[in-house]
């Protein structure tokens, strides 16, 4: 046997992560671990969700929220891991407390939290930063730490947030299984190692319920003298391979040229370390089978059993469930659609003994039966069961209803319809343990949960109308909504968990809630169900005092209502109605006397069922959530809104008034300014002089003509400096007695100055 390990850069980065794990507390980020926490040894239920229970207390990642959200330790407060006593879920109370303050967002919402032995798995968003100061949350690493938050480990990451994973538990050993690039590997968490289980495998399925089982299937392709450069031949048919995520070797001998290893530095041309579940060969290859058939060979290399096909089958994995696998094979040897091809099969684990024979294993009639005749409806949206005699049933979606197909003979079945009007529902899972007369099935349609009987005789489907058959018909659990492209809503000890998509205004914050679908220790029935729908309808709904209010046009006392049913809070109405009369200095300006006594007397009501009753939010919300939650109430409520600039409460035309009158007095002052710099400038103008002319030696110059009949001569008056003219008047100025004319008299001439002599 080979043993193949690779550990080369994923342990490197592995070793890197966990130190930096360790040295948590060095980077100033600090988390005080819980008081307690379940022992190793309770009972867990519902591994690999968002939500996982175990002893008394029940794990859940608190809210949906996206991996490129910040993620640095001791921040996260939505999406990250909580926890809280189911004692106090089932009467309504939200007690809960912080675990990993670390997100839990991964793009595979087929896994989530597991708890093995005292320590919790999870997937959570890198928060490292690269050379270039980027965080590279595109990047998962694998983590754990014990029940009560402390000891967080780092195992490795891996560059896809999208890989598919499952933690598992063999032996006491827990193992990461994960996918990557067509690529099947094995963490052990215990010795730090990474095994890579199957090299380029085809399809591949988990276990859809037990998401704890360490089984992987998966197909393999098969090629004749693989180790030859240029000879290589694929072989059309391929195999159906198992293993366990605890195998370091595979069970079969391997053998390739030496030339071929050499060439390329010692690396296989197959890996595999699965054991054959079905081999697809055909009767053509008895004589030259390869190494890959590993069942009823000869001595001398051929084939001692003869299979089913002439040049072999393919498989297509549909499912891992119900203690088997589903799957589909095509006949190479059939050209024609008509035949077996495309026959849903079911294979049981059970018949995987020592005595298996991969090929023979192949005959219709033994081990391998026959579930379909076709996946038009038993395809992989159908839910597929066995009954307490292993008998075979399915449920599906069909032109707006649910039918199940009771299978018979050679897959044919017999149809009963159980739930109609359903539109384009999906079907989600199957309680068959809650409850020992009536089994359900869980579908949302819209975004809103249902749920339908789905085991009882088509008498009880028929008329569903009357007591005795209401427990059949199907019932929308109040009218909550999950969030979608998320986790899978959940079912636990009558629990139902689901992340809270009901909107508020454009918002929706999707944290976790809960509602308790048992009454008196009981699981209710669909009847009872209903009647719990009418609690919540005279609560809110149609027959409510809010929806009363409503159609009477009330809408401000009936938000009033609304936002108490909600909240249980009178604070913010109280606010809001507090700051109009500290702005406005009246009383009574956003409610009425009435409506305020009416709003009063609603939330005194003693038998009043607000929305806490009916479901319960688990968790916290983010700071950031809380503020937009207080916000949006405070603006939904009447509130008082500040006047602006131009709106004081006078009409259009009073202000026109007021801005006319306004200009008027605005140029009646600057004209009156004006003149009054005027007169001040011709007071203390001085006198204009004529220009002395110097007539010594021209006798004939008339120094004392007239300005008219002066010769042109440069400008002779004296202008005052622009910076000596005063702006403004004077404070003690008064102003003029009367008001100055609209133009200036014409200046006098100055009187004539004879020169000196």
């Amino acid at each position: 046997m080979r043993k193949i390990v690779k550990k080369a850069v994923t342990i490197l980065t592995a070793g890197v992560l966990a130190f930096g794990a360790v040295s948590l507390a060095a980077c100033g980020e600090k988390f005080t671990p819980l008081k307690d926490a379940p022992a190793a040894t309770a009972e867990v239920n519902s591994n690999g969700g968002f939500v996982v229970e175990k002893g008394d207390y029940v794990y859940f990642i608190n809210g949906v929220e996206t991996y490129t959200s910040d993620n640095t330790y001791g921040a996260p407060v939505k999406g990250a891991l909580m926890r809280a006593k189911k004692s106090d879920i089932a009467k309504g109370e939200n007690n809960a407390e912080m675990v990993i303050p670390s997100l839990m967002v991964a793009s595979d919402f087929t896994s989530g939290l597991y708890i093995l032995g005292d320590r919790v798995y999870y997937a959570t968003p890198n928060s490292d930063r690269n050379m270039q100061g980027v965080v590279e949350n595109s990047y998962l690493n694998f983590n754990s730490a014990k029940l009560d938050g402390s000891d967080v480990k780092t195992y490795f990451n891996l560059s896809s947030n999208s890989t598919v994973y499952r933690y598992t538990e063999v032996d006491g050993t827990v193992y990461l299984l994960y996918v990557e690039n067509s690529n099947l590997h094995s963490y052990n968490t215990k010795t730090d190692t990474d095994t890579e289980l199957a090299h380029s495998m085809g399809a591949y399925v988990l276990d859809s319920v037990d998401k704890t089982n360490p089984y992987v299937y998966y197909t393999m392709s098969v090629t004749a003298e693989i180790d030859v450069e240029d000879s290589t031949v694929a072989r059309n048919y391929n195999q159906i391979y198992r293993v366990r995520a605890d195998v370091t070797e595979a069970p079969y001998e391997y053998t390739y040229s030496q030339e071929y290893l050499d060439e390329h530095d010692g690396e296989a041309p197959y890996l595999n370390l699965g054991t054959i579940v079905l081999d697809g060969v055909g009767s053509v290859f008895k004589d030259i089978p390869t190494q890959f058939s590993h069942e009823g060979k000869t001595n001398d290399g051929k084939l001692s059993d003869t299979p089913e096909s002439a040049l072999g089958f393919t498989y297509t994995l549909q499912a891992y469930t119900n203690g088997g696998i589903y799957f589909t094979r095509s006949d190479l040897a059939t050209t024609s659609t008509v035949g077996e091809d495309g026959w849903l099969y079911y294979l049981p684990e059970s018949a995987l003994g020592t005595s298996w024979n991969s090929i023979t294993g192949n005959k219709r009639g033994g081990s391998m039966e026959v579930v379909a005749q076709s996946t038009d409806n038993a395809g992989t949206a159908a839910i597929f069961y066995r009954d307490a005699d292993g008998k075979h049933h399915y449920l599906y979606v069909s032109d707006g209803a649910i039918l199940r197909a009771d299978v018979g003979e050679n897959g044919l079945a017999e149809v009963t319809r159980i739930a109609i009007g359903v539109g384009s529902a999906t079907l989600n899972f199957i309680d068959d343990t809650s409850d020992p007369t009536y089994h359900y099935v869980y579908y949302t349609a819209s975004g809103n949960i249902f749920r339908a009987v789905y085991n009882g005789t088509a008498d009880n489907y028929n008329v569903l109308n009357y007591d005795g058959n209401k427990p059949y018909q199907p019932v929308q659990v109040l009218k909550i909504s999950h969030a979608q492209s998320w986790y899978n809503f959940e079912l636990s000890d009558g629990i139902l968990y689901f992340a809270d998509a009901e909107s508020l205004g454009s918002s929706s914050y999707t944290y976790v809630s809960a509602v308790n679908l048992k009454k008196d220790g009981k699981l209710m029935n669909n009847a009872q169900i209903a009647d719990f729908n009418d609690e919540y309808e005279a609560a809110i709904g149609e027959d409510s005092y809010y929806q009363e209010l409503t159609d009477d046009g009330k809408s401000n006392l009936a938000t009033a209502v609304q936002y108490y049913f909600y909240t249980g809070k009178t604070q913010q109405f109280e606010d809001n109605i507090k700051e109009a009369e500290e702005e406005t200095g009246k009383k009574n300006t956003l409610y009425s006397e009435d409506e305020v006594n009416a709003f009063d007397e609603y939330t005194q009501k003693t038998d009043l069922k607000l929305r806490s009753y009916f479901i319960t939010k688990l968790g916290q919300m983010s700071q950031a959530d809380e503020e937009s939650y207080s916000e949006y109430w405070k603006n939904s409520l009447q509130h008082y809104t500040p006047p602006t600039e131009t709106s004081t409460g006078l009409p259009a035309w009073a202000w026109a008034l007021i801005g006319i009158a306004i200009g008027l007095v605005v140029i009646g002052a600057g004209v009156a300014v004006y003149f009054v710099v005027r007169s001040k400038k011709k007071e203390e103008e001085p006198a204009k002089k004529k220009m002395y002319v110097d007539t010594t030696d021209d006798k004939d110059v008339d120094v004392y003509a007239t300005d008219e009949t002066a010769p042109v001569t440069e400008e002779t008056e004296e202008t005052v400096p622009e910076e000596t003219v005063p702006e403004e008047p004077a404070p003690e100025e008064p102003a003029p007695e009367e008001p100055a004319p609209e133009e200036p008299a014409p200046e006098e001439p100055a009187p004539e100055q004879k020169p000196e002599e």
